[in-house]
């Protein structure tokens, strides 16, 4: 099988996560979303993957650029945004054989048995299939409707009234090649230009999938992703890493479920849970509390700082004591000083210095 992966997008719902890092590269238990997609291709039978990329390309050309046993993996880059469905008639220009092509958006997180996907559609006669799912809330997500026999008859997007749960478009596709004949000529996107089209003719199929799915499209998302997988509603390899060399203190409460990185260092009377991430070399100070939160990679947390619900980046340092609070962010290198917080909601750009006055206080 072969698959293409659209990881051209900003990510701008997931600033300051994305401000200086493309969406795909995102850390999720300290490892790129896109290798935790390579693997779930992989297992699914995938054996060619093309990656499409566009913002902040290089950084994903360099993450990409070490060999992916049992996969020839290539990457195409966007000059210009050319769309979801011209990125994949542009990818697929590269491509030989006229098998269906599955395509991947870049910020799923997911289990779902795509050889089942993949097999049921080879036999269907439509050009385009995708995948829905339910969800508890589908308001930030386009609902879509089927008939009796599976066929999509309408695409309500974001619908801000709706009640209740509802199937959504994952964005998980399978393409026939010779469907998306295109000539480049503007932009085109599937769910504004192809969609519409099928529809009209009753020609796009939506197959329901069990199994874990997961938009990583807001920070609450990437943070409730992370809950799921402590606890067990799904499972990925990288959450069953042992760390190594880490250092608690005896007096050290950890309330599970909790997930350590390398190297982490947990000084005295500090509480760690429950639904936190630790990333690897991140050290937190005496008397520090952190719970519903995820923390990148050498993160320090000066005494008795606390961060509940909050998504704090790699290489932050806190004086203590200091207070971020339910769904705040801190990007990259950020510095908050002695007694400073980071109200709900509030977003700090990387490298920004917080002060104890207001936030923020003042660029590096």
């Amino acid at each position: 099988m072969r698959a293409i992966i659209l990881a051209g997008g900003r990510g701008t719902r997931l600033n300051p996560l994305t401000q200086s890092l493309p969406k795909p590269l995102v850390p999720v238990f300290d490892r790129p979303l896109i290798f935790h997609q390579i693997d779930w291709l992989r297992a699914n039978g995938v054996t060619e993957i093309v990656v499409s990329v566009g913002y902040l390309a290089d950084r994903l050309l360099e993450a990409l650029a070490i060999p992916v046993p049992g996969v020839r993996l290539r990457i195409v880059r966007e000059e210009e945004p050319l769309g979801t469905a011209g990125a994949v008639a542009f990818a697929l220009q590269g491509m030989r054989g006229s098998e269906p092509v599955l395509v991947i958006p870049g910020d799923a997180l997911s289990d779902i048995n795509l050889q089942s996907f993949y097999d049921a559609f080879s036999t269907a006669e439509e050009p385009m299939a995708l995948i829905i799912h339910e969800v508890a809330d589908p308001r930030g997500f386009g609902v879509v409707t089927t008939d009796g026999e599976g066929r999509v008859t309408a695409f309500l997007e974001k619908p801000a009234g709706y009640q209740g749960r509802g199937l959504v478009n994952t964005g998980i596709y399978a393409v026939r090649p010779e469907s998306l004949a295109w000539d480049g000529a503007r932009p085109r996107d599937f769910a504004y230009d192809v969609f519409p089209e099928l529809v009209a003719c009753r020609a796009l199929r939506a197959y329901r999938a069990a199994g874990y799915w997961s938009d990583l499209g807001t920070l609450a998302q990437y943070r409730q992703a992370h809950f799921d997988v402590l606890d067990g509603v799904m499972d990925l390899p990288a959450a069953r890493h042992r760390a190594a060399s880490v250092k608690l203190a005896p007096s050290v409460r950890i309330v599970p479920p909790v997930w350590l990185g390398d190297q982490v260092v947990i000084e005295a009377e500090a509480t760690v849970g429950p639904y936190a991430v630790i990333g690897s070399g991140s050290r937190l100070g005496p008397w520090t509390k952190v719970s519903h939160a995820i923390l990148g990679r050498q993160v320090v947390l000066g005494a008795e700082t606390r961060v509940e619900g909050a998504v704090v980046a790699d290489d932050v340092m806190t004086q203590g004591p200091c207070r971020i609070a339910q769904d705040a962010a801190v990007g990259r290198a950020a510095r908050l000083y002695w007694g400073s917080r980071v109200g709900a909601g509030e977003r700090v750009p990387e490298r920004y210095r917080v002060l104890a006055e207001r936030h923020p206080a003042q660029g590096a």
